[in-house]
């Protein structure tokens, strides 16, 4: 009987789990506009498995996106701290997570400040101002220093004033604190013991299951990884030696998101091959001592080498655009690559230049991509919008009036939704930047904490939308039982012979209606807005600018492009620039893709429209030139920087070559909309 009870409870589990995990896939799905996964079919379909997840970027929803394309049951250990929340811990208990402590979340603050007395002959030995070791510090917690720039455990407590850790800290910003004048703040955290969690994962893989951990440690908005802690490879080491028919295969795991604060934003999920473990480390972990520490770490490095394949780690921000811009001026042969695609190209160029980025064509290319994404940033368009502009005035101008009309069709349509939601976007955007300030306060390793902005839209989302369109409902259902005489039309008298509970059904399903349309089409109107001021810029600038720019975007996509093609094989001998794709390999884009459907059938049809626009403009402006005006234009060509002095400031045939102020200022003066009714 017993055994039947486990087996119901097991059962029960998996329900309960699969229930959640399907509903926080559909809202996960919902925030992203695509999620892309490559690799999937590597992940073991059976036996013990786990997942190593890395670069922590996006807090609670990291973990979703694994659940949406591991097509296996994955238990994450989450940090006891979360789980002891009310609403993460209730939704972290119904997905089985494990519990894990954290030191740094138990520190807590000591009175007074500590120093070091003698750095070079002592410098094991804390002194203190006004401190109450005795009291406050017990042997074998563990000494904090403010920022986590240092940290040793405590060996000994001779007085209130005097403690003796048991090792020296070595980090530079650590001794600038404990030498300064009046010495700095600190704070001890207790022995955790982590026993039971070490007994759970083992209990799990032991019975074939798959584990998620982020072995950085907490989550974080830089753009490489942090060092990863050695807690995945003490459980598989230990869980293998305790096991040796185990089995366990260590699954890296990318995650690379392009502005993952955003709703709609776009994500990719790389898989990297299967790591076992060693069996030469197994036998060093069992020996314990320093052999079973050296184990641990050779074992944490081959992790460490199998993310890096499947990550994108750069030293800094700018370092990490650069390379982004020129992963988009690249030409491969193909016409276009999927966004997985894209991920695996970026992270081949990082490789490219780190290893060549010392080289003078590197360095040369550098500056001239600095210069060209300053004109960029001057004319305030991006880069795949250069090629739009590259269009006459009279081409120009009738696609302008064409998007506006479209514009104005398709925000008319998301209108409704857009005013009902409008509280939505309000709230979560005041309320997550708020608790992104926070947790900046309180973090030693986030820039601007971008990583908890995403998981706070969503959860407030949840409260919000539901609380609204019951608001709404309920406001629809009074109103037609109470409508005024003015507002009682046919439609409201039909409507009012329902029941209640009918009204107010439909007024839900009629919000939730709109708010699919505004989705819909309001994608396709920011894009449309996005599209327009090239177009407007054409308008007002003419094309002398537009086609410089366009001409120097052509110029150093040819050099990226043949740099690329001539030390691509020199990284990657199985580099080739007519497979480039196969060699990339395939990627997979799941998720909303009834959205993703309809908003495209529209998109195809304004693109129809505008290709006919453009062939009959150019076939009319065709007609009317004359055959001596056409060869004056082939003749003269665009006036450009004088190949005679070549350019001083860069090694670009383009030199920056803005409008005037005044051009400029007329420009930034009108409004697209005033300068349309100028046109029509």
């Amino acid at each position: 009987m017993a055994g039947a009870t486990d087996v119901d409870d097991t059962v029960e589990t998996f329900v309960v789990y699969d229930l959640f995990r399907a509903f926080w896939t559909r809202v996960v799905g919902l925030f992203f506009r695509e999620i892309a996964e490559r690799n999937a079919h590597l992940i073991p379909r059976t036996g013990p498995v786990m997942f190593v997840v890395a670069p922590h970027h996006n807090q609670f929803v990291d973990p979703v996106i694994l659940l949406m394309h591991a097509m296996r049951r994955v238990y994450f250990l989450t940090a006891a701290a979360s789980m002891r929340r009310k609403f993460i811990g209730f939704y972290g208990r119904c997905l089985r997570g494990i519990p894990v402590e954290r030191q740094q979340d138990l520190a807590r603050r000591c009175s007074g400040k500590i120093f070091l007395e003698d750095r070079f002959a002592e410098p094991t030995v804390i002194s203190g101002h006004d401190t109450r070791f005795t009291q406050e510090v017990q042997v074998g917690m563990k000494l904090m220093l403010p920022n986590s720039v240092g940290q040793a455990r405590v060996e000994a407590i001779e007085s209130d004033t005097r403690l003796r850790i048991s090792s020296e800290m070595r980090e530079l910003a650590a001794l600038e604190l404990l030498t300064q004048a009046g010495g700095t703040a600190y704070k001890v955290a207790p022995h955790v013991n982590q026993d039971d969690m070490y007994r759970a994962v083992y209990d799990r893989l032991n019975k074939g299951e798959c584990i998620g951990i982020f072995p950085e440690g907490g989550s974080h908005d830089r753009t490489e990884m942090l060092p990863l802690k050695a807690g995945a490879t003490i459980m598989a080491l230990g869980a293998t030696a305790a096991n040796p028919e185990l089995g366990l295969k260590i699954v890296p795991t990318g995650l690379n998101y392009f502005h993952p604060s955003k709703f709609r934003s776009r994500a990719v999920i790389d898989f990297g091959q299967p790591i076992d473990v060693p069996a030469e480390l197994v036998e060093k972990y069992r020996q314990g001592g320093d052999a079973k520490r050296q184990a641990c770490d050779d074992f944490l490095s081959i992790v460490a080498d199998g993310l890096k394949q499947v990550t994108l780690n750069t030293p800094d921000l700018e370092t990490l655009k650069l390379i982004q811009a020129g992963r988009r001026l690249y030409q491969p042969t193909q016409h276009s690559l999927t966004m997985a695609q894209q991920v695996e190209l970026t992270r081949r160029f990082i490789k490219g230049y780190t290893v060549y980025r010392d080289l003078p064509a590197v360095a040369e290319l550098r500056d001239r991509m600095a210069d060209y994404n300053m004109q960029l940033r001057y004319y305030g368009i991006r880069d795949h919008q250069v090629e739009t502009m590259r269009v006459g005035r009279a081409e120009a101008g009738a696609l302008f009036v064409w998007r506006v009309v479209w514009l104005l069709i398709m925000g008319l349509i998301a209108l409704p939704g857009t005013v009902i939601n409008a509280p939505v976007f309000v709230v979560t955007s005041v309320f997550s930047k708020r608790k992104a300030r926070a947790a900046l306060a309180a973090s030693t390793v986030k820039v601007r904490a971008l990583d908890v902005i995403a998981t706070w839209k969503i959860l407030i989302a949840l409260v919000l939308v539901p609380f609204l369109y019951t608001v709404y409902s309920v406001l629809a259902v009074v109103f037609v039982r109470r409508a005024p005489t003015w507002a009682q039309t046919d439609v409201i008298k039909q409507v009012s012979t329902m029941s209640t509970v009918a009204i107010y059904l439909w007024a839900w399903a009629l919000a939730s209606f709109m708010s699919y349309t505004a989705l819909v089409f309001g994608e396709q109107a920011v894009d449309i807005v996005k599209s327009i001021r090239p177009l407007f810029l054409t308008l007002v600038v003419g094309s002398e600018h537009t086609e410089l720019l366009a001409r120097q975007r052509q110029e150093l996509s040819d050099d990226i492009t043949e740099l690329v093609n001539e030390l691509g094989p020199q990284i990657y001998p199985e580099f080739s620039t007519t497979r480039i794709s196969e060699q990339l390999g395939d990627g997979l884009t799941t998720h909303s893709n009834l959205i993703n459907e309809s908003a495209d059938a529209f998109h195809r049809k304004m693109r129809m429209g505008e290709q006919a626009l453009r062939q009959r403009i150019n076939s009319t402006i065709g007609s009317r030139q004359t055959s001596p005006q056409s060869e004056s234009t082939e003749e003269t060509p665009l006036a450009g920087p004088s190949e005679d002095k070549p350019n001083q400031r860069r090694g670009s045939k383009y030199a920056f070559n803005p409008p005037t102020p005044r051009t400029m200022e007329t420009l930034n003066s009108i409004s697209p909309m005033e300068f349309l009714s100028t046109v029509t």
